[in-house]
C-alpha cells in the first residue's frame, strides 16, 4: 500500500486526521489514535505562565489554568505517557481512530 499524505491534513483537527490515518493504515495492522492532553505541567507551560504573569500581572495564572481541570490540577507528563503506553498494549488493539482527551474534564 502506498503512503498518501494529502497536503490539506495539517489544517485538519485531530479527529478527522486520526480517523483518516486509521482507515488508511488499518490493513497493515497499525492503529492510529490522538492523545490530547489539557494543560500539562511541563517547562513549556512554565514559560507560558511566566509570560501571562509578566503581561497581565496575574500571579495566580497557574491556579487559573489548573482550575480548568475538574480535578483542580494540571495534567502530568506521566499521566499522558501512561495513556500512550496503554494504547501500545495488545489489550488496546481495538482502539483505533480515536481522539482521547486527557484533560480531567477541562471545558
Amino acid at each position: 500500500m502506498a503512503w498518501r499524505s494529502p497536503a490539506r491534513w495539517p489544517a485538519l483537527e485531530p479527529r478527522p486526521r486520526a480517523r483518516a490515518l486509521s482507515v488508511e493504515l488499518a490493513p497493515t495492522g497499525v492503529t492510529v489514535n490522538a492523545v490530547c492532553p489539557g494543560y500539562t505541567d511541563t517547562p513549556m507551560l512554565a514559560v507560558s505562565i511566566a509570560k501571562i504573569t509578566a503581561k497581565t500581572g496575574m500571579t495566580a495564572a497557574r491556579a487559573v489554568l489548573a482550575s480548568d481541570n475538574e480535578h483542580g490540577h494540571l495534567i502530568t507528563p506521566d499521566e499522558v505517557a501512561k495513556e500512550v503506553l496503554w494504547l501500545c498494549l495488545p489489550e488496546a488493539s481495538a482502539i483505533n481512530g480515536q481522539v482521547i482527551m486527557r484533560s480531567g474534564g477541562e471545558i
